[in-house]
């Protein structure tokens, strides 16, 4: 049986993220500046994270024209049950891995993260030139990729009976980018937003392409091993997995790609995560 297109992008999203992983947690270690009194002795070595993400999510590709035209909100928007016409947000689900590459002490620690994403918004396609319905779903598919410096900050759940990590990230993200009419690309057309008057060579092509900008976040984890210390233990002494979280962040993503498909946004994300 063939595959669906999301099923095609979950796929490679986990390949791409265990494939780029793969040689950092193979030769990657952490270095310590000062004693860390807030591990304990029996504790196995301590070097990444690991985060599964969600996050409703709806990117901003209307701010690019300035509140002059609509075509990311009137082609997605629907009709609710009181009257109002809105675009309902979709699930962004990612993956992401941090080496925790610098120690500071009990206090903090410093490291580079690497995460990718996936999201799609589908809509029944338009009429025909005829004015009849296609009967085809036209389909946005979005999968961001970004590389980031993280900060946590875990004195509290080090050193005190807390269980809290305090964290920031800052970094890149690239998006690819592209439109489905039923199983084949959709094309460009002077309308598009991704199309400049100079650029009429692109009228035709695919619409797919790559957008590009900054990401920032901030947020906080609950450690959960108070709930269990002994599964925790068992569990560090068997896998390597030092502790467990839930943990919620505030995600910015800016744009500043010109001319390609604005796709900043800001949500909460939502997630577990684990350190080993």
């Amino acid at each position: 049986m063939k595959r669906s297109t999301p099923a095609r992008a979950l796929g490679a999203l986990v390949a791409l993220t265990a494939l780029t992983a793969a040689p950092t947690l193979a030769q990657a270690q952490t270095w310590t500046i000062g004693e860390d009194r807030g591990r304990d002795p029996y504790e196995s070595a301590q070097n990444f994270a690991f985060e599964a993400r969600f996050s409703p999510w709806q990117p901003d590709v209307d701010s690019e024209f300035g509140g002059r035209a609509r075509p990311f909100y009137d082609y997605f928007s629907y009709v609710d049950a009181d009257g109002t016409k809105r675009v309902r947000d979709r699930l962004l689900g990612g993956l992401e891995v941090d080496w925790q590459a610098l120690r500071l002490g009990s206090v903090a620690s410093l490291g580079l993260g690497f995460g990718a994403s996936y999201s799609q918004f589908g809509t029944a396609a338009p009429v025909t030139a005829t004015g009849q319905a296609s009967g085809q779903e036209s389909t946005l598919h979005l999968l961001p990729v970004h590389g980031v410096v993280v900060a946590r900050l875990d004195v509290l759940a080090r050193r005190t009976v807390v269980p809290l990590v305090v964290y920031g990230k800052a970094g890149v993200v690239v998006t690819h980018w592209w439109m489905m009419l039923g199983e084949d690309f959709s094309r460009r057309n002077p309308g598009s937003p991704t199309v400049t008057t100079n650029n009429t060579g692109d009228y035709g092509q695919s619409a797919r392409g790559f957008s590009y900008g900054w990401m920032f976040a901030a947020g906080a984890m609950l450690r959960l091993d108070f709930l269990e210390p002994r599964a925790q233990r068992s569990w560090d002494l068997e896998m390597g997995v030092n502790h467990s979280y839930l943990f919620a962040e505030y995600m910015v993503i800016t744009d500043w790609s010109r001319p390609q498909l604005h796709v900043g946004s800001d949500a909460w994300v939502f997630g577990l995560a684990f350190e080993m």
